[in-house]
């Protein structure tokens, strides 16, 4: 405004600060823990905003079996996390299903995807779902016979488990 000696052309124009800094990167953890007997335990998986940002950032998770099945061992959950500005730290609850067979540990996977102003960094985290139960006791009884005068005698020993189970 205000030329001396000159006329304004164009008076108005615009200035763009463009932003050169890196979007955050979100990650997720593994978890393991004993399944318990009975009932459901949750598995707390959790989600990791690296940097805080100043935006609101989302991210989808889903979970997918691996040797632990969805339905039996723990329930499948799909859902988004949102990131507020300033908050960097989120949990996805997995509820795990505890039972008495004894069985190997079994793991499954929360899956990151479709995150918004961040990108991914660490995806899945793996569920190791850890067998708390034990394995049946066998035991012998002691058997006592006359040994008779003629021939051979048998003894019957009684073999038991301590518990039913589910393997042969």
């Amino acid at each position: 405004s205000g030329p001396t000696n000159a006329s304004i052309s164009t008076g108005q124009n615009t200035g763009t600060i463009l932003n050169d800094d890196s979007q955050p990167s979100i990650s997720i953890g593994s978890v393991s823990q004993f399944e318990g007997n009975s009932g459901s335990t949750n598995l707390n998986f959790a989600v990791t905003l690296l940097s805080p940002s100043f935006q609101t950032i989302t991210v989808y998770y889903a979970t997918a079996n691996g040797t632990a099945s969805a339905g039996s061992d723990y329930t499948a959950a799909t859902g988004t996390l949102t990131f507020n500005p300033g908050e960097t730290t989120k949990n996805v609850p997995i509820a795990v299903t505890g039972d008495t067979t004894v069985e190997p540990n079994e793991a499954f996977v929360v899956n990151l995807s479709k995150a918004t102003k961040a990108t991914i960094s660490t995806s899945p985290g793996t569920g190791t779902i850890r067998d708390d139960d034990s394995l049946p006791l066998v035991s012998i009884d002691n058997v006592s016979l006359n040994e008779g005068d003629l021939g051979t005698t048998t003894f019957d020993f009684a073999v038991t488990l301590s518990s039913p189970s589910s393997q042969t």
